[in-house]
């Protein structure tokens, strides 16, 4: 994720269910329900995650991207995650 002339989304989340799967594993269903064009840079602990998005190809702007996390975090896997955009 070198290249700065394309527009970058951070994508913050924290966990407020003790009880839910921890940052390392949530993370990673995140990456699995994103559009596989973007490029993501993850950082992950316990309770907490930051992503970093690039998209690489198609017409999505900020607005959208935005709208595709939001549809990401209904998924009942992320249950005890809060995206705190």
């Amino acid at each position: 994720m070198n290249d700065r002339h394309e527009p970058q989304v951070v994508i913050t989340a924290v966990r407020h269910d003790p009880g839910a799967a921890p940052g390392q594993t949530t993370v990673i269903r995140v990456l699995s329900m994103l559009p596989a064009h973007w490029l993501c840079a993850p950082v992950a602990d316990r309770d907490s995650f930051e992503l970093r998005v690039r998209r690489t190809s198609g017409p999505e702007g900020t607005g959208e991207v935005s709208a595709c996390v939001a549809a990401v975090f209904k998924d009942p896997a992320l249950r005890g995650w809060r995206w705190t955009a």
